[in-house]
């Protein structure tokens, strides 16, 4: 069996120089360092850089006023959401109970309907007379209603 590297002579580790480079010629000194770019004073290449204790305590505590005000606005999401679910809690169970009424009514009108048709099929008068005197009266109360 065979390898791949039968015929090299040489170290692995050493790149071919027949390849081409990829950013052959590439300027990339504008990117190193950008005239008017704020630097941390924590940068090292900075020359002038204050390491004082009083920078370093005034950092420290714009970092506290900074975590104070997080926390604060943390805090209020919070309670907004407690509230937010307080409210949709509440909304549920007047769902509920709504669903609850909707349910008796629809009973209601059912039993209603039923008695109706034992009331139609009782009396001498037929089903179809009995629609038509209901949806003439129906259409006079709708028409005293616009009025």
């Amino acid at each position: 069996m065979s390898s791949n590297y039968d015929g090299f002579q040489g170290d692995l580790t050493q790149r071919d120089a027949s390849r081409t480079q990829l950013f052959a010629g590439a300027d990339f000194s504008q990117y190193k360092q950008q005239q008017g770019r704020p630097t941390s004073p924590f940068d090292r290449s900075s020359p002038n850089v204050d390491y004082s204790q009083a920078t370093l305590s005034q950092l420290e505590s714009q970092s506290d006023e900074q975590m104070n005000t997080m926390s604060q606005k943390i805090n209020a999401l919070k309670g907004l959401s407690i509230r937010m679910g307080d409210e949709i809690r509440g909304s549920n169970q007047t769902l509920d109970q709504l669903g609850n009424v909707f349910e008796q009514t629809s009973n209601r009108l059912k039993r209603t309907f039923k008695k109706m048709m034992v009331m139609a099929k009782s009396s001498r008068i037929p089903l179809k007379t009995w629609f038509i005197i209901f949806g003439v009266l129906s259409l006079l109360f709708f028409y005293v209603w616009i009025r």
